[in-house]
Parts: structure tokens; sequence; C-alpha cells
């Protein structure tokens, strides 16, 4: 309630002796952030930074399976579960690819229909994660 009254005060005083009003200033200051925020995320660099964020998972994907195709690693040996349940070694080693391929093409897609899928991108990218963490510790620790 003070706060109001401060606020009414100040405008009359402002507007008394002259002087531009505290609105006046606030607009000036806004326009050239305004400018900067409408130029930053416009259509034109979102479509251009989604499309260059696809193409470089692409290419991450693509060299990380290009890794593991000239460099076969020894797969892990199923565990014995007590339950009976065991994945095989190929389905492991096939479906994070296949994983980065499908949500890859799945945010190409959405793209080409005007819409943009950074879930989707965001699939792809942990997913390569999970190709590289697994291609590094096979590599060196195996060294050990």
């Amino acid at each position: 309630m003070a706060m109001l009254e401060r606020e009414e005060i100040r405008s009359l005083v402002s507007d008394s002796a002259g002087l531009p009003s505290a609105a006046d200033y606030a607009c000036t200051g806004l326009q050239p952030d305004t400018r900067l925020q409408e130029e930053l995320f416009s259509d034109v660099i979102s479509s251009v930074c989604y499309w260059s964020t696809v193409i470089l998972l692409a290419l991450a994907g693509a060299g990380l399976l290009y890794w593991r195709l000239r460099h076969p690693g020894s797969a892990a040996a199923p565990v014995a579960d007590p339950f009976g349940i065991s994945t095989p070694p190929w389905m492991m080693l096939s479906l994070p690819p296949i994983g980065v391929a499908a949500s890859l093409s799945h945010a190409a897609w959405c793209a080409a229909r005007g819409r943009r899928a950074w879930r989707m991108l965001m699939t792809a990218a942990s997913l390569i994660a999970v190709m590289c963490a697994t291609t590094v510790f096979e590599t060196y620790l195996t060294a050990l």
C-alpha cells in the first residue's frame, strides 16, 4: 500500500516538473533488448540451429557406428540371472545405433512438416553419449 502511494507521488512530481515519467525511460531501455531477442529467436535462426544439430548428431552417430564396425570389441558375456532372463549381446550392440537413426529420422520428419522435435534430438544425443561411453570403457578398461 505504501509502495503504491510512493509511485503516485513520484508520477505527480515528475508530471508537474515537466520531466518525463519513469514509463518513458522503461520503453527506450527495452527496445534494443527486444530487437536482439527477436533476432536471436527468429524462425530462421532457430531453424538453422535445429538443422545443424540434426546434422552434427548424425555425423557423431555415424562416426561411432563406423568405429564399432571397424573395431569390433568383445561383447559382454551374458550374466547368469537367477530368473533366467539375459539380454543377448547382439541386441545391446545394435539397439543404440538403431535408436539414434530412428530418433534423428523422426526429428527430421517433424521438422519437414513444420514442427521441431527437440526432445528427439535430446534422445539421439543421449544414445550417442551411451555409445561413446561404452566405446571408451571397452577401449581403456580392457587395456588394464
